[in-house]
């Protein structure tokens, strides 16, 4: 039973993306980028403060550092930091840094959400179908941002569909990491991390104007609000 729950974390927010529309000119206006970015920075958030809450705020904030650091090695990996040719080269390798960084996150914390849903099936099952509503509710929102963010790096919005499914399927390795709270909370740490170096260097070079900030104001408060109103016990 309880995989099928994880069937569908995995499926219906892909299903959801592909409503999206498939013209690229619509992942480029600025209410568009916004809602990407409020997303993602509200998961950053909110991801920071489960793992600071679950192993205290120096633990915590020593893995968020850690995923920093990956972030940066990522960045390192493409050649973000290196001399380039041309505008042009360097703009793709920065692309590149920017969609690894947004999928390692969402692979690790795919994993998190997989080991709620499991714990919150051992309890009873009315716990187990709250964390499955309330991942749902904020996997679907995390893949309307993430769908924004893979396409303003360039990537064709089917193809992003794509990725983010397979990606997705790393919610099934949970099984493995069920009974290691200690992991759940690394990976919690480290996807807020990893995502963050991200969200920072995108907010910094955005072209803000008012439909941008009102965009960004809504992709952080829907999820916000989903989590408050349907919360997870990991």
């Amino acid at each position: 039973m309880t995989i099928l729950y994880l069937a569908g974390i995995s499926i219906i927010p892909i299903l959801v993306a592909l409503l999206f529309p498939k013209n690229k000119d619509f992942f480029q206006r600025h209410a568009v980028k916004g809602f990407g970015l409020g997303v993602y920075l509200m998961l950053v958030v909110l991801l920071l403060r489960e793992a600071i809450e679950h192993s205290g705020f120096v633990n915590g904030s020593l893995l968020f550092a850690c995923g920093l650091v990956i972030s940066l090695l990522i960045g390192v990996v493409f050649k973000e930091f290196h001399h380039h040719h041309n505008d042009e080269e360097k703009a793709h390798s920065h692309n590149k840094s920017s969609i690894w960084r947004v999928l390692i996150s969402d692979f690790f914390h795919n994993i998190v959400d997989g080991i709620a849903i499991i714990a919150g099936f051992a309890v009873n099952i009315g716990a187990g179908i709250t964390s499955f509503l309330g991942i749902l509710g904020h996997q679907t929102i995390q893949q309307a941002g993430q769908q924004v963010l893979l396409v303003e790096n360039k990537i064709k919005p089917q193809k992003a569909i794509f990725i983010s499914f397979m990606v997705s399927l790393s919610i099934f390795l949970s099984f493995l990491f069920k009974d290691n709270e200690t992991l759940e909370i690394i990976f919690t740490a480290l996807s807020a991390g990893i995502v963050a170096w991200k969200v920072a260097v995108d907010m910094m070079h955005a072209k803000w104007n008012k439909k941008m900030i009102v965009g960004f104001m809504i992709g952080a408060i829907i999820l916000a609000l989903i989590l408050v109103l349907i919360p997870h016990e990991h």
